[in-house]
């Protein structure tokens, strides 16, 4: 554990957004440890997040199931990795490891089998350089003007086929504006910059939706003036402007840009042996189906789930819990030995795993790593566990009698 250790307009500051839910991993509370005490302690004060880095760099740019805390992914690297080292996520989801392991000067690898969480990754971690960044905010802002003057005025778009259900989603006079809004962000060239507008559109999606995490609790109806969500995509568009010079500012000068693969993690692309540290938050056993919460954004973006709902592992389908055992341990025994393939002899593994429910019982998720770690030399270092919350009845059936935990497990692949 030795390791622990000529003149442009400016851009202008990214406005103040509204308050989110915080990220799984920072609700507090006892946390239980064991294993290797400097390694523990490490893993226990990780635990410990602090709020301000969730809209750190650009760690507030886009929404995305099942994040990993900032503070995890930046505590991490620095304590297990050091600068110029390979650090590889082989769920990566929107990047958050990524963004902390280049900001640190390591050589990031991702792969996601989601489109979207890999879209997403690129635009956090691309980082366009000066010039590009003030385009990117002033074709947002010439966007939004274009859009909001087109909203004002009820000229209303061509509604494509794929859009005729989204008005079950969003009001009519706000899918009007958004789908205008889409027209105009789509026709600029599919570059950095446009991508990076293209997702700054996905991004504020959620915001103007009927129902949804940020719809009114009392049962009122979100009041949307025209115009507004043009706005935002503008506003958007300089907080990520803003997020990536801050990057930038901070990665140490010849630090490579992360790789990012679409693929599946019981199938790395990656050679064997190469990476210092992984650090991931592999899914959550039966209990989320990652594809169904974004769907509105994979229609939006014209992306695909079908391939992503194929392979996606762990995935609740019907129910919490409809995910057999055998099925489900084969594949994490899958993805364990991709990890160990992929790590240098020494290497450590941080794995941030929730506990689960696999046949329609709780699963341990310590138990499942520790046995598939073992059949490919992947040693138990510490771990530390911290209790959740419950908001779902049939959870809470399931884990009446002990509570649901998520856990830091730290592994090291022998020979080192």
């Amino acid at each position: 554990m030795d390791r622990l250790a000529s003149k442009r307009p400016a851009i202008p500051p990214a406005p103040p957004v509204p308050r989110q839910r915080r990220a799984f991993s920072t609700l507090g509370g006892p946390v239980v440890v064991g294993g290797e005490p400097d390694a523990a302690r490490i893993l226990r004060d990780l635990f410990a997040v602090d709020p301000a880095l969730a809209r750190a760099l650009t760690h507030g740019f886009h929404s995305y199931a099942g994040r990993m805390h900032p503070t995890i992914a930046r505590g991490a690297v620095a304590a297990f990795s050091r600068p110029g080292e390979m650090v590889i996520d082989p769920f990566c989801g929107s990047g958050t490891v990524l963004v902390e392991a280049m900001a640190a000067g390591r050589a990031a690898v991702g792969v996601d089998a989601s489109p979207l969480g890999t879209a997403i990754a690129r635009v956090r971690t691309t980082l366009l350089g000066p010039t590009e960044r003030e385009r990117l905010v002033e074709s947002a802002q010439a966007l939004a003007e274009e859009s909001g003057e087109r909203a004002r005025k009820r000229r209303r778009p061509e509604v494509p086929a794929w859009a005729r259900a989204e008005i079950a989603h969003f009001h009519a006079h706000v899918l009007f504006e958004l789908l205008g809004l889409r027209e105009v962000v789509f026709a600029t060239p599919d570059d950095g910059v446009g991508q990076a507008l293209r997702l700054c559109l996905s991004s504020i999606l959620v915001k103007f939706m009927k129902a949804g995490p940020e719809a009114p609790r009392d049962g009122l109806t979100k009041r949307i003036a025209r115009g507004v969500p043009s706005r935002m995509l503008a506003d958007r568009a300089a907080e990520l402007a803003q997020g990536l010079a801050a990057i930038e500012r901070r990665m140490p000068a010849g630090t490579p840009a992360p790789r990012i693969h679409e693929g599946d993690a019981r199938e790395l692309p990656l050679p064997a042996g190469k990476a210092a540290l992984v650090l991931s938050s592999p899914p959550y056993a039966g209990t989320y189906d990652y594809a169904s919460q974004h769907e509105t954004r994979f229609a939006w973006l014209g992306l695909s789930p079908r391939q992503f709902r194929r392979v996606q592992l762990g995935a609740r389908t019907a129910a919490i819990g409809k995910v057999g055992g055998g099925s489900w341990r084969e594949a994490e025994g899958r993805f364990i030995a991709e990890i160990a393939r992929v790590l240098r002899p020494g290497g450590l593994a941080l794995l941030v795993m929730g506990d689960g429910v696999v046949d329609g019982r709780a699963e341990h998720a310590p138990d499942g790593v520790a046995e598939a770690g073992a059949a490919v030399g992947l040693e138990p270092v510490a771990r530390a566990s911290q209790a959740r919350p419950i908001r779902d009845r049939r959870l809470a059936e399931i884990f009446a009698s002990h509570p649901r935990q998520e856990h830091l497990l730290l592994l090291r692949k022998r020979g080192g």
